[in-house]
């Protein structure tokens, strides 16, 4: 494949989004196409999204895919860009370093609030991930390439999306009797 579809187009991300007018659209689609890369490829695993994505070049979306995408995909880049982009859209690279906009009428964001954006639209992307591992997991016998393909090396295997939240195990260590110490012996911490 030789040409990266936009499986979401900077217009409606601009539209569905928080993101307004004014960003550069350069910006956005370099956005979405990390996040299609490096995000919605671990999801689709890249036997699927390479089908989508040929399919999108070639305009011969199967009425699946179209779903897939309209239904599903969607959200989750819309979501994505705009965590990914909270960082990518406020700094840029230029000849004297890295630099951000500032304008008489705005204020820049701390980098805590520029990290509690990221968090907050991270956890939008990921609600939405899940709900599209969800689906292809609920239907993976008219998706078969999302678990069955992946075959070469190259490839990314597909995943189904858990939540990434921590588990919390308690403060203090577990305490058993002598009688349970002498059934497990091999218990050194308890």
């Amino acid at each position: 494949m030789s040409l990266k579809p936009l499986f979401v187009s900077t217009a409606t991300i601009k539209k569905y989004g928080v993101i307004e007018n004014n960003v550069d659209d350069k910006l956005i689609a370099q956005t979405i196409i990390m996040v299609q890369d490096l995000q919605l490829q671990q999801i689709l695993g890249s036997d699927l999204y390479n089908e989508i994505a040929n399919q999108i070049n070639a305009s011969t979306l199967t009425v699946l895919n179209q779903t897939l995408l309209d239904e599903y995909i969607r959200d989750f880049i819309i979501n994505a860009t705009i965590a990914d982009g909270a960082i990518i859209f406020n700094y840029r690279f230029s000849n004297k370093g890295v630099v951000t906009q500032n304008s008489d009428n705005q204020q820049p964001v701390s980098q805590r609030e520029l990290e509690l954006i990221e968090q907050k639209w991270g956890r939008m992307a990921e609600f939405y991930g899940k709900r599209l591992s969800g689906y292809l997991a609920e239907n993976s016998n008219i998706y078969p390439l999302w678990m069955s393909g992946n075959n070469k090396l190259q490839d990314i295997q597909s995943r189904e999306l858990g939540y990434s939240t921590g588990f919390f195990l308690g403060r203090s260590r577990r305490t058993i009797t002598n009688n349970e110490r002498k059934y497990y012996p091999y218990c050194k911490d308890c």
